[in-house]
């Protein structure tokens, strides 16, 4: 009767360390590593309860920054490099000390990632954006979005030794192309540990018609009267138009007494509302 007893006491132990293990319960990095992945996902959870509400999925207004901070910050984001424009942004970035945020797609070629090491090694953030940036075939469903993610999260870590744990969604978290996956989306990428970024200021550099003056005055006046803008530019080889922007807009939100800062993952998310 003992040995059965024990024999029962052993697979129950078995059970439990197996559902435990499948539910991800197991951590093994330190106590306060611990405190703050938790910490990080509680907030992420939070996102659909504390964000606006719009029905629009393709307006920028639908950001909203919840961070309560005594100084004005400014976020620069740039989507779609490395390029060309990539390097020239890191030089007007680097005559500023200003510190900014790549979100970029993987490109095999030899060029691009000595630009990718040069922006980690200039102290930038990197996040993922999307490998092939086709979003017909990004968002067929949350299996393809993931394998597209996977390719351009491995393309990064393998340059430059670290795993990016920051992303920003081809065409932001909510839009028209994922508008019926999107809840899925965010909870999947949530549940693995990642964290993403829209904006809450767009310089339209994707807009058609768009000039340098057009870009630089929507920085200007997307920053206006906030304590904290994550800008949305792009970096892809066509965008000199936001780089020639880029030049005049930091000056003049220096002098309007704005700061600058990266992304990572102590920063409080600026997401689009999910309905």
């Amino acid at each position: 009767m003992l040995k059965q007893r024990k024999t029962i006491l052993l697979y129950f132990s078995f059970a439990v360390i197996f559902v435990f293990a499948i539910g991800g319960y197991f951590y093994t990095e330190k106590p306060s590593e611990y405190q703050k992945a938790i910490k990080k996902i509680e907030y992420q959870l939070g996102y659909r309860d504390v964000y606006a509400t719009k029905n629009d999925f393709t307006h920028t207004d639908m950001a909203v920054q919840t961070a309560e901070m005594e100084t004005k910050t400014v976020y620069l984001t740039f989507d779609d490099g490395p390029s060309p424009r990539t390097l020239e942004i890191l030089d007007i970035l680097k005559e500023y000390n200003i510190k900014a945020t790549f979100f970029i797609l993987s490109d095999e070629k030899e060029t691009s990632k000595d630009i990718v090491k040069r922006i980690y090694n200039e102290g930038h953030t990197i996040g993922v954006h999307s490998a092939s940036h086709s979003y017909e075939k990004i968002y067929k469903s949350v299996d393809h979005f993931l394998n597209d993610f996977e390719i351009c999260f491995n393309y990064i870590k393998d340059i430059i030794g670290e795993a990016p744990n920051i992303f920003r969604f081809p065409g932001g978290s909510v839009n028209s192309y994922n508008k019926n996956i999107c809840k899925d989306l965010v909870d999947e990428m949530t549940r693995r540990g990642f964290i993403y970024f829209d904006w809450n200021v767009s310089s339209d550099d994707a807009v058609k018609g768009y000039t340098e003056e057009s870009i630089y005055n929507n920085i200007i006046n997307g920053c206006k009267s906030r304590k904290v803008s994550v800008v949305l530019m792009h970096d892809s080889a066509p965008k000199k138009a936001t780089v020639a922007a880029l030049k005049k807009a930091i000056p003049e939100l220096i002098s309007q007494g704005y700061v600058f800062d990266r992304l990572d993952e102590t920063a409080q998310p600026t997401v689009f509302k999910i309905e």
